[in-house]
């Protein structure tokens, strides 16, 4: 076995990588399971196709002589660096992959002018060993919950009619109201992400609602037909009338039962009402940052690799 070297991921390699995370994914509760087959016409990841057409260079490879044993990625948004995928094969675990390829993302980030660092993991001691060796500490777990589309339907009627909330898909198309997301975006995260928005509209056609408190809207909820969320507030009762509309509008698009939600345990009231509602948890992952002022303690998180 020679040294473990990390190299930038060329597009036409995604192929391969994603059959690499997909064959480990299934292991680890919190992701979801997916073919596990190598196509070269298969359809990506949509998430990780967007990220890799903003954040290309934030891609990198880990190669042991001419094995693939592990590939991760980081994306910039704002000044903040997100760790969005890393996995490593079991046997090379614990023999640098993972090492070098933390290490190429930091400096990607770094390059790009990040001041704060992000990272959703699951709760393996690997990995979490490998980001307390770098300096990351641990903010919050993520709790993921399972709700059956009828008691999501229950507890949305009653969320929704905390503040007034409407429909914005179109205001927001039309770039009306995406000062207020950034505004909000800044209050619960450290960041803003134009271009994660205008992905969630376009390409995956996510609904999304703006809720109004007083005179100024105040949360934002996002939900689809393979998601709910993201969703954030600038105050809990916001955030938690966005936790509504975001289911609310996951079950108009049809999506699968049960719905998953992705919630921090700082957001208490979420995790109480979702509990109450009948929710099971039916994963833990822990957030890890550096630098990252943000409570997350009004927000909902997106898909574990676009959080």
């Amino acid at each position: 076995m020679g040294k473990v070297k990390a190299r930038r991921t060329n597009r036409e390699e995604l192929p391969g990588v994603v059959v690499l995370r997909d064959s480990l994914a299934p292991k680890v509760a919190a992701f979801e399971r997916r073919p596990s087959v190598l196509d070269l016409d298969m359809d990506l990841d949509p998430n990780l196709e967007h990220l890799v057409d903003h954040d290309p260079d934030g891609f990198f490879t880990a190669i042991d002589g001419r094995e693939t044993v592990g590939f991760c990625a980081a994306i910039v948004r704002l000044r903040q660096c997100i760790l969005s995928e890393l996995w490593v094969l079991p046997q090379h675990q614990g023999k640098g992959a993972g090492e070098v390829l933390l290490t190429r993302a930091l400096a990607y980030g770094e390059r790009s002018g990040a001041r704060g660092y992000l990272a959703l993991v699951p709760p393996e001691p690997e990995i979490q060993g490998l980001l307390l060796r770098h300096s990351f500490q641990p903010l919050t777990p993520v709790y993921q919950l399972q709700l059956t589309t009828a008691a999501a339907a229950t507890l949305a009627r009653g969320l929704v009619s905390l503040l007034e909330g409407r429909n914005a898909a179109n205001d927001l198309l039309a770039r009306r109201g995406q000062a207020d997301i950034d505004r909000i975006d800044r209050v619960t995260r450290d960041l803003t992400r134009e271009v994660d928005h205008a992905y969630w509209l376009k390409k995956r056609a996510l609904g999304v609602a703006l809720v109004r408190q007083g005179s100024r809207i105040a949360a934002f909820g996002y939900g689809g037909r393979d998601q709910v969320g993201p969703a954030a507030g600038s105050s809990r009762e916001a955030a938690l009338c966005a936790l509504g509309w975001a289911l609310q509008l996951a079950i108009e698009q049809g999506a699968a039962d049960p719905l998953l939600v992705r919630v921090p345990a700082r957001f208490e009231g979420a995790i109480e009402a979702l509990l109450d509602a009948g929710s099971r948890i039916q994963a833990t992952m822990l957030l890890y940052g550096i630098n990252v002022s943000a409570a997350f303690d009004r927000c909902l998180l997106g898909a574990p690799n676009l959080p």
